[in-house]
């Protein structure tokens, strides 16, 4: 392996993991509920509106929701491409060369 392909790969997982957590993070809106509760709208992978919805919050809340996945999705599939195109090589039998 050259210094490229491990910086790139250093670089892929980098940007998947951070991706990935990103969507599997909570997502909280800096307003508070009625009992002084802050906001959750669930994570990245799955909206949970039941706060929101008693916070009269839930269109504040798909929207933080979508801002979250608009960056963390884009992130994660770059990360997840770049171990694609790094890998492919290496699977690829190498050619034998045939001496006569």
């Amino acid at each position: 392996m050259t210094t490229r392909q491990i910086v790139g790969g250093a670089v892929a997982v980098t940007l998947l993991t951070v991706g990935l957590l990103a969507l599997r993070w909570p997502v909280y809106l800096p307003d508070f509920d009625a009992w002084g509760i802050q906001v959750k709208c669930g994570s990245g992978f799955s909206a949970d509106l039941t706060q929101a919805t008693f916070a009269d919050a839930t269109d504040h809340c798909q929207h933080a929701l979508a801002r979250r996945r608009m960056w963390a999705i884009p992130v994660a599939a770059l990360g997840w491409l770049i171990v694609i195109v790094l890998v492919l090589p290496l699977l690829r039998p190498e050619e034998v060369s045939s001496r006569s």
